[in-house]
């Protein structure tokens, strides 16, 4: 099983920081960092998908706006972008 390890951390110019609960590094500029544990790898061949539990869930509330990372697989990665205010319909 793949995980994601410091060096990877470091290649994104984040800061490692230990987990309470898993061996993978939180991530010290991440808004929200979730320390899970795999519960279900029956559908990984067919559809790459891993079941989770979260063990254990970290926000870090000074951060009001905060930018989002996505992860897209093989090492591809998305920074959300500008925030778009459109009317809303709702009162």
């Amino acid at each position: 099983m793949l995980r994601p390890g410091r060096r990877q951390v470091r290649a994104l110019r984040t800061t490692p920081l230990r987990a309470a609960l898993v061996r993978a590094p939180l991530i010290k500029e991440c808004f929200c960092n979730l320390e899970c544990r795999v519960t279900d790898t029956s559908m990984v061949l067919r559809y790459n998908l891993f079941v989770l539990e979260v063990a254990r869930a970290w926000i870090d509330p000074a951060q009001k706006q905060p930018n989002t990372l996505h992860h897209h697989g093989y090492g591809s990665f998305t920074v959300d972008g500008a925030t778009l205010k459109l009317k809303s319909k709702k009162r």
